[in-house]
């Protein structure tokens, strides 16, 4: 925040005497009130520490404050603070005697809360407008859209505070399901195996672009040029990663109705971009029917990214039917703040589950903290190594569960990225654990 506006530059150079302008600002949220990270957040207890500048030409003396909220969603339960004398062109804050204030646990994220100073001092006395944020989002949040309230949340998999985050779990269905032999710049229609219900509004159809995107629904656009969202000339979407794609290069699209799992997986499958040519990824998408329930009935959806070597003019994010609601999580290399840039693995979870509950960060074992895999993703061998002193058994997974080599290493052991048998493996998604570990670590072998 600024400690002197141009206005106020503008003021002093014709006035003499005191002039107080509102330096930083500083919240102090430690447990068990808060959560220690420097903001108020929906239910918090904490101090705000309010820095005052003199940038006028004589002393300030006996300076004292008086905070009000704009919002009776931030309560200040001690709204008074001394500040002593503030000699020119120094600074005073009120480390010894903060304001304190309580955050209503309804407030949204996001939240602009309007606050008001009121100043007195020896032949002083003036007004401080300015705003604090209440619940700023970071990398670890869900993303909102922008209904008032918020109909859909994306969560990724690095919010783990969130009881709401995925896990990401490949299904791969080039093998079982059907191929779309799409050319550039194509929509096609699927009928579906159940109702799609998405915002409010029910499809028996999706919309499959080569272009990276679905649409519930019928449409026969075939945009290529991504743009944010939203955007009113697009139709109802789910933007996996719509950019300019090209089918042709890569192994097309499939689609497959897991029927068991009670899913419907769209997958690009190595789909290269039209430009640049040499650039490719493979990512899916699965949405859920509706005995995977969700509090407004909308249909669970997971996107999911198995690889992560280009996305530089992507879009990612969903829009809704009317086309003025929607998350934006990516738009050309511009993150939102809370979305975590994409690597290999990466699962996004939209839903209309609020992020009200917090899970509780279940404990690590030492071995599955401290083992580490170099270079993941690999295209070959790869090294993988933890601080073990005893000789120990490393087992590999393919993705259905199935162990396809056992490596003995004492704190280090290579992986070939052959089977049992001396076999290549196919790429995707393995596993490793120790004998005695069930937590799992992901390697992605690339083609």
């Amino acid at each position: 925040m600024a400690e002197v506006s141009a206005d106020d530059i503008s003021l002093v150079n014709n006035i003499t005497g005191p002039y107080l302008v509102l330096g930083t600002t500083t919240v102090l949220d430690s447990p068990p009130g808060g959560n220690g990270n420097g903001k108020f957040d929906p239910g918090e207890t904490g101090s705000l520490v309010v820095a005052l500048r003199n940038v006028g030409t004589q002393t300030a003396g006996d300076v004292n404050a008086l905070l009000r909220s704009g919002d009776t969603r931030f309560v200040l339960t001690d709204s008074t603070a001394n500040y002593g004398s503030i000699p020119a062109c120094s600074t005073r804050a009120n480390e010894t005697n903060p304001f304190v204030a309580a955050v209503d646990p309804s407030i949204p994220k996001e939240t602009r809360v309007p606050l008001t100073l009121f100043i007195t001092g020896t032949d002083y006395c003036d007004t401080i407008d300015f705003t604090i944020l209440i619940g700023e989002l970071t990398q670890t949040d869900p993303i909102p859209d922008n209904a008032e309230p918020p109909r859909y949340w994306a969560y990724d998999d690095v919010d783990t505070l969130y009881s709401e985050h995925p896990n990401f779990s490949w299904m791969e269905i080039n093998t079982v399901g059907t191929q779309l032999s799409l050319y550039d710049d194509q929509t096609v229609q699927i009928d579906l195996p159940f109702t799609w219900q998405f915002y409010d509004s029910s499809f028996n159809q999706i919309s499959i672009c080569s272009n990276g995107w679905v649409s519930p629904g019928y449409t026969t656009q075939t945009n290529m040029g991504n743009t944010v969202l939203p955007n009113n000339s697009m139709p109802s979407l789910i933007a996996l990663n719509w950019d300019d794609l090209y089918p042709p290069a890569g192994n097309s699209v499939w689609y497959y109705h897991d029927a068991a799992n009670h899913r419907f997986i769209v997958e690009w499958d190595s789909v290269h971009y039209y430009s640049p040519r040499d650039k490719w990824e493979k990512f899916q998408i699965i949405i859920y029917d509706q005995t995977i329930s969700t509090p407004t009935g909308d249909n669970l959806i997971i996107v999911q990214y198995l690889t992560a070597n280009h996305y530089a003019s992507s879009t990612i994010g969903i829009q809704d039917p009317t086309k003025t609601i929607a998350i934006l999580c990516l738009f050309n290399n511009n993150y939102h703040r809370a979305f975590a840039p994409l690597s290999p693995c990466r699962a996004i979870k939209y839903t209309t589950v609020a992020p009200t509950a917090i899970a509780e960060e279940k404990p690590r074992s030492i071995l599955q903290a401290s083992l580490r895999a170099f270079p993941n993703p690999t295209t070959g061998a790869v090294r993988l190594s933890a601080g073990i002193q005893t000789n120990t058994r490393l087992n590999i997974y393919d993705a259905a569960g199935r162990l396809i080599r056992t490596l003995e290493g004492k704190g280090s052991w290579l992986w070939d990225g052959k089977d049992h048998n001396g076999i290549w493996v196919a790429p995707g998604v393995y596993f490793c654990r120790f004998n005695s570990e069930m937590s799992e670590t992901k390697l992605v072998l690339l083609k």
